[in-house]
Parts: C-alpha cells; structure tokens; sequence
C-alpha cells in the first residue's frame, strides 16, 4: 500500500486540506441506483468544499457509476457530475420502458410480494426461458446498454476525461473469459467498450471483444477492485449494493437459495481483497508498537462503509433486472438518506481513523463473551 499521493487537496480560500479519499463502489444491476443516491450525497460534499475524491473504483454497474461520477467532475464539477449520473440513470428506466422490458410492471409493491419479484409468474418464465436461450442464439437480441452509454458519455466528452489533467483515477475491472484474470481498465483506455464489458452479465449479453479478448462481467473477479485504490489514497470508502450479512440462515427455498448464491458470488472477490489489505494493516502496526525506526513506503488503509444490508436484502435477486422508476427512484432516496447518516456520523474521522472495524462488519460476526457470535447492528 504505497502511498503516491503526492498533492493534497485544498479547502476554499486555501484554508486547509480535505479529506481525500477513494471509493471502491460494487456492481448489481439497478441496484446501483443505491450507489447512485450515495454519490449524489457524496458530490454535495464535495461542492461544499469539505470532501476530496481522489479515486474511484467499481465493476458493472458500480464501473459505470464510477466513469459518470469522475467524469462530470472533471468537465463540469460536482453539480455537473450529479447531472451525468441522474441522466443516465433516468434513461436506463426510460429505455426499458420503451423496449418492454418483462420486469418493469412488478416491481413496484403488489400482489407478487412487494418489492421482491423472485416469485413473479414473468420471472420464473423468463428463468425457464433462459435455461435454453442464450444471447447467441436470442434472434430478438440486443445490447440496451451501448445508447444508453453513448448518450450520457459522448466521444468527444469521453475523450477530454481520458486526457484531463488532475483528473480522479478511474478502475474499471472485467473479467477475462480466456484467461480468467482480471482486467482493469483506466485512463487513457476508458471506453464504451470497456464499461459494457464491466457489464456483462453472460446470461444477458454477449461477451464484449477487446483487442480480440472477450470480457465478461468485472463482478466475477473485483466487485469492486481495491489494490489499485491503495497507492492513491488511504482512507477507501466501500459502498455496498449485495448484502453481507443475512440472518435465518441458510435459506430453504429454491429462490432464496439463489439470491443468497449471487450475493456470496459476487461479495467474495471484495471480502479477499479486504483479508490482504487487513494482513498488511496488521503488521504495519506492529512495526508501530514495536517503534520501528526503518521508514517504510506503505501506509495503513482506512476503511470506511457506506451499506444497508437489511433494506437491499428485501429486494431479491430478480429485481436487479428491473428498469422500474419507482424502484430506481426507491433505491436512489434510500443511498441517499444512508450516506447523510453516514457522513454525520463518520466524516470526522476521514484522514484520521478508520470508521469501521472490518474484520467485525465485513469479514467475521464480532466474538461476544463465551464466543457467541453477534451480526453487525444494521443486520439485526
């Protein structure tokens, strides 16, 4: 964890440096809409002159998130970043409408369980379907993300951020079919081509060509990345869009069985990433209480996390799917509302401390006394 930061940010009039920090933003379908209203909270902040972005990272949706957000500061700022995000957003709704899209009428709370339309008869025929169609043999197929992209991030835009000087540092992680390494994508090479690729879901899109390599979802491998964050800044806050922790486990249904599957799928990658970085905390402080006297390049991560699992959990996995308004709007006002909550109680201690013990929230149930294991607060 090399720290290469080498300018620190400013407050207004000079008065001081920010806290400067990294986002790491995970992938989920519309359920990024909630790492939408979090970014919305965050970019206040940042126009109030009392946050520093230095670096985003993010897979799928959350790359996507990511590219708007560090864009829009780079050509506009934070109210012009806060524009790109809700634009493209506003489209994905728009164009499902206008294409059909299956899911869009039950996400709203009805007679098929609310919010949570694993159950909805469309659903299940649509899974059904998919056990034989595929992308590839799909004679209705077509990429709906490629306009929509294209829409909100023009050429020439696109172009200016790849070569704008000071701009935040983008990492867009895709998953190497071939090779089954990961790939991450950043400034100069941000593409169109390479947030589809972030983004596809083999079951939804054919896989997306790169210099000849096919790509699939980034989710697989780094949902999100977070090496790539640690030479840039040391206080990295995680926002969370699959759930962690669930209590009543394991689940009994077939459904319930598949959507907790997703979500340990697609957590994995991140919560390994988290056990190195914790690995390398841990001995850099006991080289602290031990008072070594050698310097040494690496300095301590920071974590910090933006989730709610409890409310994300009631979704289902099914619903990622859903180009539902009220579901995106739902998810936008609630990512909203957890980062204002977030940032009264944690923005005191960015640059100083870490605002969550991660081993207790991400990694392990807390050790009570006799070794009963309790769940974070929020998954109770």
């Amino acid at each position: 964890m090399e720290d290469r930061q080498t300018a620190a940010a400013v407050g207004p009039n000079g008065a001081g440096a920010l806290p400067s920090v990294a986002l790491a933003l995970q992938g989920g379908g519309s359920h990024g809409a909630f790492t939408w209203g979090v970014l919305d909270r965050l970019l206040e902040e940042v126009a109030r002159g009392r946050l520093h972005i230095a670096a985003i990272s993010g897979a799928s949706a959350g790359g996507i998130n990511a590219t708007l957000c560090a864009c829009g500061l780079a050509l506009g700022g934070a109210e012009a970043a806060r524009g790109k995000l809700r634009t493209f957003w506003e489209a994905v709704s728009r164009g499902g409408a206008l294409a059909g899209n299956p899911l869009f009428g039950f996400a709203e709370p009805g007679p098929f369980g609310g919010w949570n339309i694993d159950w909805s008869p469309v659903a299940i025929a649509l899974e059904a379907v998919g056990l034989v169609i595929s992308p590839y043999n799909n004679p209705f197929y077509r990429d709906a993300l490629r306009p929509l992209l294209e829409e909100v991030l023009p050429p020439a835009e696109l172009a200016a951020f790849n070569q704008a000087e000071g701009a935040v540092r983008v990492f867009v992680s895709a998953t190497n079919v071939r090779d089954n390494q990961r790939t991450i994508f950043t400034q100069p090479a941000l593409s169109i081509d390479a947030l589809r690729a972030s983004a596809c879901l083999p079951t939804e899109f054919r896989a997306v060509k790169i210099d000849g390599v096919p790509y699939w979802d980034g989710g697989y491998l780094g949902n999100p990345p977070l090496s790539p964050l640690v030479d840039v800044a040391q206080d990295l806050i995680l926002v969370m869009v699959n759930p962690l922790v669930r209590q009543h486990m394991p689940p009994r249904n077939a459904r319930d069985i598949q959507d907790r599957l997703n979500e340990i799928g697609f957590n994995t990658s991140v919560v390994l990433e988290i056990n190195a970085i914790e690995a390398v905390n841990r001995v850099l402080a006991d080289l602290d209480a031990a008072n070594a006297t050698k310097p040494t390049k690496y300095k301590t991560v920071r974590f910090h996390l933006i989730r709610d699992d409890r409310f994300l959990a009631e979704f289902g996995f099914v619903s990622k799917s859903s180009t539902s308004w009220a579901l995106i709007d739902k998810l936008f006002e609630r990512g909203r509302a957890v980062a204002d909550r977030w940032l009264a109680s944690s923005h005191v201690q960015l640059g100083r401390a870490a605002s969550c013990d991660v081993h207790a929230e991400l990694v392990k149930p807390v050790l009570g006394a006799g070794g009963v294991a309790h769940a974070p607060a929020d998954a109770r």
